[in-house]
């Protein structure tokens, strides 16, 4: 089974999970059925390379599977009106759960932006978001906005970047190094 496919088991089971609980537990409220979600990928690539190229690091290309990680977290923040990485399950299990347990990754979340460069643009100023664009050695991303017409934002944007494949080997570790370096960084 493909580390896609699997991605989609997990997130069809945590789905179903969170219906199942939704007698005993608290759910965000839902914002409207009326959600849509884009590949915003194409449009934020070259302005992400771009800026990543005056501080002198490489560029990245885009990956079917984080775009698919990215267009779930933007779904579930339109979904629920709530612009926080845990609306769908905290990072590191979606990032590793998309097959991405051997990697650096960060991710970027925002919402109200009215295209991929005002968002690119707008992580840019902001020191985290700007950090986690310049993850030396990221090498993949992708990214989606989704559309609420009815939610307090309007749209959710989720921008993902790692350092390698989904399903690459372990690499040498360093000693010291974190188990699982994922971090995550909210916009306003």
């Amino acid at each position: 089974m493909s580390a896609l496919s699997k991605f989609r088991l997990a997130i069809l089971a945590s789905l179903a999970l969170g219906v199942a609980s939704c007698g005993t537990t608290p759910q965000p409220k839902m914002a409207s059925a009326n959600v849509t979600v884009k590949d915003e990928s194409s449009e934020a690539l070259g302005l992400l390379n771009k800026f990543r190229a005056s501080q002198g690091l490489g560029p990245v290309v885009i990956d079917a599977n984080l775009i698919d990680v990215a267009s779930f977290q933007s779904i579930a923040m339109a979904s629920r009106d709530a612009l926080t990485h845990e609306v769908a399950g905290d990072f590191t299990t979606r990032i590793n759960g998309a097959g991405f347990t051997n990697s650096n990754a960060v991710e970027n979340v925002g919402a109200s932006h009215a295209s991929a460069a005002d968002a690119i643009a707008s992580w840019i100023k902001s020191p985290y978001h700007r950090e986690n664009m310049l993850m030396k050695d990221a090498t993949r991303m992708g990214m989606a906005r989704a559309d609420s017409p009815n939610s307090r934002y309007g749209n959710y944007w989720t921008l993902d970047l790692t350092s390698d494949v989904a399903g690459a080997p372990p690499k040498t570790a360093d000693a010291g190094a974190a188990a699982n370096p994922a971090k995550k960084i909210v916009s306003n």
